[in-house]
């Protein structure tokens, strides 16, 4: 109860009257600076709900008040300290429920910081190639997700890329995205092959991360002739697709993620795109969204639309998957991150 007095309260106040705080200052008198504080409270409080709650808390200060006026005027004696005790209970109710306000707030900044880092890791431009055609998008599920994935030209003239899933959702989930990201950074510069980078990112995240952190994630490097390896950890398998839209390979099958156990290794897989193919990367968010009726979009549907349009480019196909999933699901909220990747050899 002291720090709720102390420490608790007097910083919700604070956050409250901040636009009107100079006004209350410069007010003289003691009484009128305590109603303009009072008023300030009041204003502030129902200022940061929103629009209907802000309306509903109006009409219950107006009943709560009217309906306190009513029953004392049909008093022919009416006690004044009983009005002061129900007056100062609401009062105090209301302060709480500030107090739980101003909490939730600072949540939600937080979270809204932790939004923005994770969104200046995935980048807003991709780069470009005399070689390949890039294209991806990414949606979050919560406010902060946990899908990656980075695109980085090597001084050799190979192409590095990363496509990856942090366990879980929300802010642990951005932790461990954010996590790999930076060690997938760093070894990029000491060494760009799969084995490094896989070994090193999962030593890291295994002393890092907790029982249940891992990151689900596919590790490819294209070279300039068309040819790549790639790594494939835990993650919904790489789609080879033909110049004709058929899918000719799936890359990666039934490996652990990153960060379970210091002792495993990952398979490296190689391969060539001849002119015209394509490797379409997704996370399980895409073929795991539900339609009202509960109904999964599938791998199916994701390797039947990969054929819609074989001539097109690495855009289209983002584009018609992007399409498909907010018609199947109806304008519903996904309930994971979505990424998708598609990468064309020109």
């Amino acid at each position: 109860m002291t720090g709720l007095y102390a420490l608790e309260w007097p910083e919700t106040k604070k956050m409250l009257i901040a636009d009107h705080r100079a006004a209350i200052e410069d007010e003289p008198r003691r009484f009128r600076r305590w109603i303009r504080t009072l008023s300030a409270i009041f204003y502030g409080l129902a200022n940061r709900l929103a629009p209907h709650r802000r309306l509903l808390f109006f009409v219950a200060q107006v009943a709560f008040f009217a309906s306190l006026i009513s029953i004392f005027s049909r008093m022919p004696d009416p006690p004044v300290w009983v009005f002061v005790e129900i007056s100062a209970t609401f009062l105090m109710m209301t302060a709480l429920l500030a107090m739980e306000l101003i909490d939730k707030i600072k949540i939600r900044d937080e979270l809204v910081l932790a939004r923005d880092l994770q969104a200046s890791l995935i980048p807003a431009q991709l780069p470009s190639s005399a070689h390949y055609e890039l294209a991806a998008f990414n949606h979050i599920a919560n406010t902060v997700g946990g899908d990656i994935y980075d695109f980085v030209p090597l001084a050799d003239g190979r192409l590095a890329v990363l496509f990856g899933d942090a366990s879980g959702h929300g802010m642990s989930a951005g932790l461990v995205m954010a996590v790999a990201h930076a060690a997938f950074r760093t070894q990029l510069d000491v060494d760009p092959s799969p084995r490094a980078i896989t070994a090193s990112l999962n030593r890291i995240l295994c002393r890092t991360g907790g029982t249940r952190s891992f990151f689900s994630c596919c590790y490819l490097i294209l070279s300039p002739d068309g040819s790549f390896v790639a790594t494939v950890a835990g993650h919904p398998p790489i789609l080879k697709l033909d110049a004709g839209g058929t899918v000719t390979d799936r890359l990666g099958r039934g490996a652990y993620p990153l960060g379970i156990k210091n002792t495993i290794e990952w398979e490296e897989t190689s391969g060539s795109l001849a002119p015209g193919e394509r490797l379409l990367l997704h996370s399980d968010g895409l073929s795991e969204a539900r339609d009202a009726s509960e109904r999964e979009f599938g791998d199916a549907l994701v390797e039947s639309i990969a054929g819609w349009h074989p001539g097109g480019s690495a855009q289209t196909l983002v584009d018609d998957l992007v399409g498909e999933l907010k018609s199947f699901t109806g304008g519903r909220p996904v309930e994971d991150d979505v990424s998708i990747a598609v990468i064309r050899r020109r």
